[in-house]
């Protein structure tokens, strides 16, 4: 299995219901969530050989109960694993779990820890997926500091904004749009400016239905405030044809009507 895609697996790997297969590639067992056999099987493997030792710690971040003797191990091999190439695609997986231990996996979170590795991902001029999607953490961590003063918002934001415009993954380019518009909104940053990155997001490909489903609404009902009439119909013509048992069918059928019968306004 390659490691990218692995690195796509261990993002939401669920523990699947499979039987043990003790023969089967380590990286193929930790994507079955099996990850007592992947542990062992990666433990046993030569210690010179640095992928085993990327998957051996991303097995330990996994083990149940998780302890802080399991984290503090994979800390330990992903710093080492990162010390030997901080860059290629190991050293940048390594460097974005031990954010995630951060951030995550800890019982109390290290919040600065992880700003230090996101940040140091979010500067490198890289394809990697996990280097794109630390700019995605970076503005979810960033930009919802609680009694943040509005002149920081914004800056943040601003150049969260010319980082982004970078990002070549889908799933990346996606959820940093989804955040972006969702921040305009809470904040009061502009409702075209909203938009712009709720129509990025779409078109960038949202998977989840529920997300598909909200953001589609969003796009419609800031298009109709913005006089939007015909973007808003779109959006609102999608909704019905996609969630047709959603329970706003009513309410949305009724303004898809009200902006079909106005005169054309807007871009």
């Amino acid at each position: 299995m390659s490691l990218r895609f692995f690195i796509g697996l261990s993002l939401t790997v669920p523990a699947l219901a499979a039987e043990p297969t003790p023969d089967a590639a380590p990286w193929d067992q930790t994507a079955l969530g099996l990850f007592q056999d992947a542990h062992r099987a990666f433990a046993a493997l030569p210690a010179s050989d640095r992928e085993a030792r990327f998957g051996e710690a991303v097995t330990l971040i996994n083990l149940q109960p998780k302890t802080d003797g399991n984290l503090d191990g994979a800390a330990e091999l992903l710093t080492e694993v990162a010390a030997t190439d901080a860059t290629d695609d190991l050293g940048i997986s390594a460097r974005y779990f031990l954010a995630r231990i951060a951030q995550v996996h800890r019982f109390e979170p290290d919040i600065p820890t992880a700003l230090v590795y996101y940040r140091e991902l979010s500067t490198l001029d890289s394809s990697h997926p996990l280097a794109q999607r630390a700019v995605v953490q970076l503005a979810l961590i960033d930009l919802f500091v609680p009694d943040l003063p509005p002149v920081d918002l914004r800056a943040r934001y601003d150049a969260l904004q010319v980082r982004g415009r970078s990002l070549t993954d889908p799933a990346a380019r996606r959820d940093f749009h989804l955040v972006m518009g969702t921040v305009a909104l809470r904040f009061d940053l502009g409702e075209d400016l909203a938009l712009d990155h709720l129509l990025a997001a779409d078109a960038a490909g949202v998977v989840r239905a529920g997300t598909r489903r909200d953001n589609f609404i969003r796009i419609a009902e800031l298009a109709r405030r913005l006089h939007r009439n015909e973007l808003a119909a779109t959006y609102y013509t999608r909704f019905l044809e996609d969630f047709p048992r959603d329970i706003r069918r009513l309410t949305i059928s009724e303004r898809l009507a009200a902006i079909t019968a106005a005169p054309p306004s807007g871009p």
